[in-house]
């Protein structure tokens, strides 16, 4: 059912903030198929507005304005969870419904998706010679570049046909896109069918890793202050564990345990690295149990299952999952849209029997939590979770 579109508000061009926070809606929007359009998008709104963070009279002129285009039905305001003394603003998320596309393209004068395609099809083609794999993939999605026309865009990618010397997609991306290194992130499949014989060179994987003295087991831990507090010795249950950065699904990479494709980095018993290097690149048993700890979502469970496809059998770690688990219960959760992870996709099962009968059923249920939640708890009860050990390292 489309919505009668409302004549745009006499504030709007006087609010720039505003402007882009809509552009930035139609620029997600562009960037989705048509048939994909079913979901509300949903945007953090004191990230898409920081000056809301001067809690002043301008701040709370933006917030008015805001609660107006709800009254529109161009957006709904999500709250946030905030303490008492608070601005409504704190934590809140603004969700856009499909239908307010409409109304958008017309306040911003910007044409729907279909022609702007059409136009893209015609710079590609104009540009044909210059990509000697053909241009069939780059004719047949759009690729936005904030700054660029679409002629722009197109000339910029032929330029990668130049190249002389191997670079990494973030180098070839800065080059050509006015110092944007991330532009051509998730897109070596169309640099490398535009460009066959073009020489990519591999980021480097940069592994962290912690090495105690007495040495029983290995954890992998998501996130960065999570395993900043592992290795200042925080969490009791750890202090016996190699400890290891395993930030998004780096860990799990294909290449991460090819020596010539890292770069270690090493802290703690440092005279424990030659055994740990022979596990790591050797394929050697490891000192004990593997375990992962990471957040308490879909995403969290998705790494875990990716550890144990290249490292074998992989646990959740208890010690750091059952406490998330208390809170999670308690209500200290968050659903998943009120913090920009509707999109992340339920992993089936992970292989771990604790995770798939315990946590996955409670992140289904109860939504999910961040391990960052667990910053202000210094010392997790140690779990006798090791039993009888090898210790080999």
């Amino acid at each position: 059912m489309s919505m009668q579109i409302p004549p745009i508000p006499p504030w709007m061009n006087d609010e720039p903030g505003i402007l882009k926070l809509l552009g930035a809606v139609l620029d997600r929007l562009d960037q989705q198929p048509g048939d994909t359009r079913q979901r509300n998008l949903t945007f953090g709104v004191e990230k898409q507005l920081p000056l809301l963070g001067r809690l002043d009279g301008g701040a709370d002129q933006i917030w008015h304005f805001l609660r107006h285009l709800e009254t529109l039905g161009v957006c709904a305001i999500r709250a946030g969870r905030r303490g008492p003394y608070d601005a409504e603003w704190r934590n809140a998320r603004l969700a856009f419904p499909p239908e307010c596309e409409a109304t958008l393209r017309d306040w911003l004068d910007r044409p729907r998706e279909e022609s702007a395609i059409r136009a893209w099809r015609a710079e590609v083609e104009a540009q044909a010679s210059a990509f000697p794999g053909g241009i069939e993939s780059l004719s047949r999605r759009r690729l936005a570049v904030p700054g660029h026309g679409d002629a722009e865009a197109v000339a910029a990618l032929a330029r990668l046909g130049s190249l002389d010397r191997p670079l990494t997609l973030r180098q070839m991306s800065a080059l050509i896109f006015r110092g944007d290194s991330k532009r051509l992130d998730d897109r070596e499949d169309l640099v490398r069918a535009l460009f066959p014989n073009l020489r990519i060179k591999p980021r480097p994987l940069v592994l962290a890793v912690h090495l105690p003295e007495d040495c029983r087991g290995v954890l992998f831990i998501e996130n960065q202050d999570s395993y900043a507090s592992a290795v200042a010795g925080d969490y009791s249950a750890a202090r016996d564990l190699a400890l290891i950065y395993a930030a998004g699904f780096r860990s799990g990479a294909e290449r991460v345990r090819d020596r010539g494709a890292v770069l270690p980095h090493y802290s703690g018993a440092i005279v424990r690295l030659e055994a740990f290097e022979v596990w790591w690149f050797e394929n050697a048993a490891p000192p004990g149990p593997l375990h992962f700890f990471g957040d308490l979502d879909f995403s969290g469970m998705g790494i875990l299952a990716a550890l144990r496809e290249r490292f074998g059998d992989v646990t959740a770690w208890r010690p750091g999952y059952e406490a998330l688990l208390e809170r999670l219960r308690a209500g200290s959760g968050h659903a998943p849209d009120a913090a920009d992870k509707e999109r992340q996709i339920d992993p089936g099962r992970t292989g771990c029997d604790y995770a798939d009968t315990v946590l996955l059923p409670a992140a289904r249920e109860l939504g999910f939590i961040d391990q960052e939640a667990l910053s202000s708890i210094v010392d997790l009860s140690r779990q006798n979770q090791h039993g009888s050990l090898n210790r080999s390292w």
